[in-house]
């Protein structure tokens, strides 16, 4: 799709389309550093991401990567085009068309559990509970992409982006607890779930939620993804990236991500997707 898209406005790598674009910012993420994760078994061999913290310059993996061939494309048509690269962690946002969008899962979820008046179970791994994690605002996300489409130095070069800080599982669903009123249950190896299999079934739960809060029509399989989730929540190594680049460069956006996460959450509100 990119390249149908930049062939029709610069005729190709070699030139002579009329267009004026003159820079493509590229986004992916931190499957960059990860490999297949949602497929283990694509790898052909032992899978093993590269370890964090994830830095933009480490080697690109021996496994298939569609971000690999995106900056290899956008790459061909320098000089005609600049271009940036922007690898975003979990990216938290507003939206009712983003089914990738962990926060609006969590939110289905706790929702559901408040609903049927289930306990408010974390449902991944002690690792990750305890361990180190990082994700992306949305808002920071689209400040990098205008900052490095008109900063000269910024020009031909790949950026992790997140928030700027880490937080652990543990300390996140104390705040999810608190949002959406919700008993705070400590994690016991014993007695967890597996996400996909509880969210499989609770389609007419979620058509009763929003009929009772008169919310935005939505199916739940169109604004949650469990098994990405499940991935998110059960990585064996710390997904933290490396900022420094950018502050070096000279982007300085962040974000406090428990302070990110209830007002994203009260947009959602408004917006009428959850109650």
């Amino acid at each position: 799709m990119l390249s149908n898209v930049l062939n029709a406005l610069k005729g190709g790598p070699n030139g002579g389309g009329g267009s004026r674009l003159s820079h493509v910012t590229v986004q992916t993420g931190t499957q960059h550093y990860m490999g297949p994760i949602h497929n283990p078994s694509e790898s052909g061999h032992g899978y093993l991401p590269h370890e964090p913290p994830f830095v933009e310059d480490l080697p690109r993996l021996p496994y298939p990567n569609f971000y690999y061939a995106l900056e290899d494309l956008i790459e061909s048509y320098a000089p005609q085009l600049t271009y940036s690269v922007h690898r975003s962690s979990i990216i938290i946002g507003a939206s009712s068309r983003s089914v990738y969008n962990a926060l609006l899962t969590l939110a289905a979820y706790a929702l559901i559990c408040q609903h049927e008046g289930l306990l408010f179970r974390y449902p991944g791994s002690r690792y990750t509970w305890e361990h180190f994690c990082d994700m992306s605002d949305a808002r920071v996300l689209a400040e990098q992409h205008i900052w490095a489409a008109v900063t000269p130095s910024a020009k031909n070069q790949a950026f992790n982006c997140t928030n700027g800080d880490m937080f652990t599982w543990k300390k996140l669903w104390i705040k999810l607890c608190d949002i959406f009123d919700l008993e705070f249950i400590p994690f016991v190896e014993s007695e967890k779930i597996d996400i996909v299999e509880f969210m499989a079934d609770k389609s007419k739960v979620w058509d009763e939620i929003v009929e009772k809060h008169g919310l935005y029509k939505t199916k739940l399989e169109e604004i949650t993804c469990a098994a990405a989730l499940r991935n998110v929540l059960h990585f064996g190594f710390q997904h933290v990236c490396s900022m420094n680049k950018s502050r070096e460069y000279g982007f300085l956006g962040y974000a406090d991500t428990l302070k990110s996460i209830p007002m994203w959450v009260d947009r959602l509100r408004d917006m009428k997707i959850i109650p």
